[in-house]
This record gives structure tokens, C-alpha cells and sequence, in this order.
């Protein structure tokens, strides 16, 4: 068995709802183990200087139609929640609550579908442990417990290291140190897995050492 596979998430991303969808046939295609970590993506944003599609017009725009053509190829039911961008931190806890559990990454699941499938609301805690329930999971005193110090320590911690890992969206997968951003970097992932995609790290490393040429008018960069 390939060593474990982390999958960096959270579910207020459709991209990382089609990355949750592939993960687990692709799992049990590649006989490999998932680490599932969901993040706080507003975090890694805020952390590397970055803006989220939903931020930008014309790219929260182009993000519902490039996902409503994805999910008529793949066959998916797509609604899309209610508001968007929503408060997807409860969901995202009630994860880190069940993640010694087998189900982790079915709930991690059957959250971004409830959202993006479904239409269903992720911030009424209701819906979240309808589907926690659904899964035979345990949903009782939901809300004292998605409040407890050692469940937000967890998600701190999972997003505090996908940013060590160099993640800086969602889904990213991280492989033996190797990031793979995108739900349609699977391929990729595949190849590194079975070897038909040799490592070439060290090329890419020594493309990183030849100096900036120029940056951008307005670029944080500008100025250093």
C-alpha cells in the first residue's frame, strides 16, 4: 500500500466538494490510505495574501458555470447552497469530531453534498447533524460539542499545517511532500503513485532559483 494521502478541505469550496466525490473510488483505486484534514480556507487565504473566487466578480461568475458544466459531465446533482460564501466552520468541525472514525471521509462527503448537491444549508446545525446521523454517527448535543476547546484546537492545528505543507487552496492532496492542488490534479497524483510520472522536483527547485524578472504594479512583492 502507497503511503497515506492527506486531503486538505473544506466544504464552502465546490472544487473541493468534486475533490471529496473522487476521493473515494480514486482510494480504492490506488489501494492508499486518506489522511482527511479539513481547514479553515479563509485562513490559508488570509495567511498567503490571497483573495477567494467568491471575492472577485467576475471569478465567483465563472466558478458556478465551470462547476455546473463539471457536474452535468460527471452526472452530479448540483444545487449549490443557499448563500455563498456561508460560515462553513461548524460543518468542518463536526469532520474533526469523527475523525478516528471510518466514516470520515463519507461525512466529509455527504457534507460538501448536502451543500452543493442537495442546496441544503451547512450553517443551520440541523442540517449537519441530519447528515451526521444519516451516516449512523453519533449527532447528540451537536452544538456543545462543536464548541469544545480541543475540536477548534484540531481544526487550527490541521490548517496551521497545510499551510507548513505549502497549501495554499482547497482540495489539496500531499504526498510524500509532493502538493497536488485541484480536484482535477487527480491524474497527476495517479501517476506518482504508479510511477509513470517520474519526480521532478529537482528540476522545478532548480527553476525556483533563478531570479524574479519583474513583478506586477501593486504586487506585495513591489517594494521588498
Amino acid at each position: 500500500m502507497p503511503e497515506p494521502v492527506t486531503l486538505y478541505f473544506d466544504v464552502i469550496s465546490p472544487y473541493a466538494w468534486l475533490g471529496l466525490k473522487a476521493a473515494e473510488p480514486f482510494g480504492r483505486a490506488h489501494d492508499l490510505e486518506w489522511r482527511i484534514r479539513p481547514v479553515v480556507y479563509g485562513a490559508l487565504l488570509d495567511a498567503t495574501g490571497l483573495v477567494g473566487p467568491a471575492e472577485i466578480e467576475s471569478k465567483r461568475r465563472y466558478t458556478f458555470f465551470d462547476i455546473g458544466r463539471i457536474a452535468a459531465r460527471e452526472g452530479y446533482p448540483f444545487q449549490g447552497p443557499p448563500a455563498h460564501p456561508f460560515r462553513s466552520l461548524e460543518a468542518l468541525r463536526a469532520v474533526c469530531l469523527f475523525l478516528d472514525e471510518p466514516e470520515t471521509l463519507p461525512l466529509a462527503a455527504a457534507l460538501a453534498d448536502a451543500a452543493w448537491a442537495e442546496g441544503r444549508d451547512l450553517t443551520d446545525l440541523a442540517v449537519i447533524a441530519d447528515v451526521i446521523a444519516a451516516l449512523g454517527l453519533d449527532a447528540e448535543g451537536l452544538s456543545d460539542r462543536l464548541q469544545a476547546p480541543e475540536i477548534k484546537t484540531r481544526l487550527h492545528t490541521h490548517t496551521t499545517e497545510a499551510l507548513a505543507a505549502g497549501a495554499f487552496g482547497v482540495p489539496t492532496f500531499v504526498w510524500r511532500g509532493e502538493l497536488f492542488w485541484g480536484h482535477d490534479r487527480l491524474d497527476l497524483l495517479a501517476g506518482r503513485l504508479d510511477g509513470t510520472i517520474p519526480d521532478t522536483s529537482e528540476r522545478s527547485l532548480q527553476f525556483l532559483s533563478r531570479p524574479r524578472g519583474i513583478d506586477r504594479k501593486g504586487s506585495p512583492r513591489r517594494g521588498k
